[in-house]
């Protein structure tokens, strides 16, 4: 019978121990973090200077600019005339971006051309950095006779995207 009781207490004993030790070690572990997006995405042109005339082409109104559109209008008398423009785009952001997409206006007006040169699809824009490209509007050279339509405005507009 001492044997039996002692088997029990040592049970219970084991039993004890057994449940503080779980007691001790068993604790909820929690654990929390947080973050901030501290990127600046801000890419613009920020400057729009005639680079060269040819012929009698003069500025019908000063371009103009809105964020990563910009808008010419130039007036050409004949054949042959042409204005190129430097245009010039910063990233004032802290992220490198790349050309997404180049969009013109289409002329509807076969006598007057528009152009762009030295800006290209996936060109990287570092951040804190400048580049320049030229646009051109010119008065077609093969043009024959007076058009009807002696007047277009064109726009351009450059959609950057995150370069990863």
């Amino acid at each position: 019978m001492k044997k039996k009781y002692f088997i029990a207490v040592f049970l219970i004993a084991i039993i004890c121990i057994l449940s503080i030790g779980y007691a001790v070690f068993k604790s909820e572990l929690t654990i929390t973090s947080s973050a901030n997006i501290t990127s600046n995405w801000d890419i613009e042109i920020t400057s729009i200077n005639v680079k060269s005339i040819s012929g009698h082409a003069t500025k019908a109104i000063e371009p103009v600019i809105s964020g990563t559109t910009a808008t010419f209008k130039t007036n050409l008398e004949s054949p042959g005339d042409s204005m190129t423009y430097e245009v010039t785009v910063t990233n004032n952001g802290n992220v490198d971006a790349k050309v997404d997409k180049i969009e013109t206006t289409d002329s509807l007006n076969p006598a007057i051309t528009f152009t762009t040169n030295g800006i290209n699809q996936n060109d990287l824009l570092e951040a804190g950095q400048s580049a320049s490209f030229e646009v051109t509007t010119a008065y077609s050279d093969g043009i024959n006779t007076q058009p009807d339509d002696i007047a277009a405005t064109f726009s351009l507009k450059l959609t950057y995207i995150q370069n990863t």
